[in-house]
């Protein structure tokens, strides 16, 4: 039985990878159906491990005796986007998501594969993760996944902050309580994802985003082989019409300014990039 951990910078994508996966057969993926917050009261990591892996064989037992199980959803499906391409009176983007059952109206064998996400609980926990379970993170270009960060007022890490980080975290938890200014706490939670992934997870377990999209899914068969026969119609949202163009472009100056592990991952040529783009929309 293949029980899949999935991760990665919040807004990076995590939430259209389980969309994909749900195409695949014998394939369930669940969108962040854990309450993480049970986790720091566990003796050790060890321990949530294990508290993931009962979940896991629960919810295996759900799927296959009674066809559902619990997670956050929109209308009873596991969406490809928590935010919805609407805004309120202020003009902030809704989000439309709740916790419930999710039916699942397909065959699964009892070694069906099923992939959970939990982006900022499972980053803190990777160490451990990774020698139980199959773990995979994707990652989006730094400079759209901060400009998403920022476009969305419910957003913790908008807000320069991830709690069940810095719970699970005590030197993410101290590192943030010492710097005041949003932004730079933001690139910090950045870097931090960065680091985890570059320490704990191999180079074969990330995903890009943007390699993603424009393979219209295909890239997951590195680690998904059903997804061979993927052929979404897929557009990269890395210049969303809900960005803020003036903030992305102080954000990219930002981050240019910075060394270190941001540039593991993507190049200053990426930022750079999309900063021509930006900065021709806004003309």
């Amino acid at each position: 039985m293949r029980n899949v951990l999935i991760t990665g910078t919040p807004r990076s994508g995590t939430t259209l990878l389980c969309a994909l996966l749900n195409k695949l057969p014998d394939t369930v993926a669940l969108h962040e159906p854990m309450n993480v917050w049970e986790f720091p009261d566990a003796r050790d990591a060890s321990a949530i491990a294990d508290k993931i892996d009962k979940f896991c064989d629960e919810t295996r037992t759900s799927l296959r005796e009674k066809g559902f199980a619990m997670s956050k959803h929109v209308g009873g499906e596991i969406p490809d986007n928590v935010a919805a391409d609407k805004v309120n009176a202020s003009g902030t983007r809704l989000r439309h998501t709740e916790h419930g059952p999710v039916y699942i109206d397909k065959s699964l064998t009892e070694n069906f594969t099923l992939a959970i996400k939990h982006p900022v609980a499972f980053s803190a926990l990777l160490e451990t993760l990774t020698h139980r379970f199959d773990c995979f993170a994707i990652i989006r270009n730094p400079l759209s996944t901060l400009a998403s960060w920022n476009s969305l007022a419910w957003l913790n890490v908008g807000k320069g902050h991830a709690p069940i980080g810095e719970k699970l975290d005590v030197d993410l938890a101290r590192e943030l309580a010492n710097e005041p200014d949003v932004i730079e706490r933001q690139i910090k939670i950045l870097e931090w994802f960065y680091k985890r992934f570059r320490k704990f997870l191999p180079e074969q377990a990330l995903i890009k985003y943007e390699d993603l999209v424009t393979s219209g899914g295909h890239e997951l068969a590195r680690f998904f082989p059903a997804a061979n026969d993927l052929q979404e119609n897929l557009s990269s949202k890395n210049v969303n019409k809900f960005y803020d163009r003036t903030l992305m472009l102080d954000l990219g100056q930002r981050l240019l300014k910075r060394e270190g592990v941001i540039w593991d991952f993507y190049s200053k040529s990426d930022v750079e990039n999309l900063l021509k783009q930006v900065s021709a929309g806004a003309r």
